[in-house]
Order: structure tokens, then C-alpha cells, then sequence
């Protein structure tokens, strides 16, 4: 975390996805549920990581269970 600014470092990554994917996250842009075609992979990458009781954004490092360390 940036001690001046309260800002989160952010590392921008590239992903390949297949058509399917692309208009899955186009039509949930494109219905008004999300404003943009990041901000679902956020909240998906947040619901996955949750599933298995991850949570990284609750300080500096991810708490993992037990099991994934």
C-alpha cells in the first residue's frame, strides 16, 4: 500500500478468453449490472477467492487457510 496516497498497488495482467466469456461479460456491462467489463472479473475474482477462504483484501497479504500454505 502507497503510505502517502492510501492507495492499493495495482499490477495490470492480460488474459485470453474465448468468445463465450467476452459476451457473458459484455451483456452483464451491457444489462446495467456492472459498469464495466473489469469491475466483473474483480468481483468474480472476490467471490472465487472467497469460496475457498481467501481473503486478500483485508490488509497488505492474503490470509489463506491453513491448507493452501
Amino acid at each position: 500500500m502507497d503510505d502517502r496516497s492510501g492507495e492499493v498497488e495495482k499490477t495490470r495482467i492480460s488474459v485470453t478468453l474465448t468468445k463465450p466469456y467476452l459476451d457473458a461479460l459484455d451483456h452483464l456491462v451491457d444489462e446495467g449490472i456492472y459498469l464495466t467489463k473489469g469491475e466483473v472479473i474483480m468481483e468474480s475474482l472476490r467471490r472465487l477467492f472467497r469460496s475457498y477462504g481467501i481473503e486478500p483484501f483485508t490488509g497488505d497479504e492474503p490470509r489463506l487457510p491453513a491448507e493452501l500454505h
